[in-house]
């Protein structure tokens, strides 16, 4: 039972947040693998810069933290930028597919960086199990899904933009 609640936290909240504030959940999506690059380029010389200034010394709760930080600070800033991004309507509607690209990667990116008994919970579940057997689906399809929602969101804006040229 607690690992479906963590895996809902986990898949459920980013989606009600995305649907719920209009934000572009494509650009959201993109946000979180900067996160993951961020998580995977920089986690070590953060860590070592947090723990040269700091008196936690190699401590494996700060890294994990500072690991989670990384990853969510710019989907967390597109969120602020991006709030109210999406119009109400068909686009809105749309956006629930990339909005649940957005909830599936983040659990498959946050459940490393949970403690290890929360990450034991979640790999001891039925659910977590087939979830994890596809994760490339759920990145390449969202991936996919997203660009494609900001493919088209441009080419909906070009349109527009062209069409009021002629009338001026």
């Amino acid at each position: 039972m607690m690992s479906l609640i963590i895996f809902g936290v986990l898949v459920i909240l980013p989606i009600i947040i995305t649907v719920i504030f209009r934000i572009n959940g494509a650009v959201l999506f993109m946000s979180l693998c900067v996160g993951e690059v961020l998580v995977q380029y920089m986690a070590g010389d953060a860590n070592s810069l947090i723990t040269t200034i700091s008196s936690i010394h190699g401590n494996q709760i700060a890294n994990s933290t500072i690991r989670l930080i990384l990853l969510l600070i710019p989907p967390v800033l597109t969120a602020l930028f991006m709030f109210h991004s999406i119009p109400k309507g068909a686009k809105a509607i749309l956006n629930v597919l990339p909005a649940l690209g957005v909830g599936l990667l983040t659990a498959l990116l946050v459940k490393p960086l949970l403690s290890s008994s929360y990450q034991r919970t979640l790999e001891h579940s039925n659910l977590w199990h087939q979830f994890s057997q596809a994760q490339a689906l759920v990145v390449g399809t969202g991936a996919v899904l997203s660009l494609l929602f900001l493919w088209f969101q441009r080419q909906g804006s070009h349109e527009h933009g062209h069409s009021s040229k002629h009338h001026s």
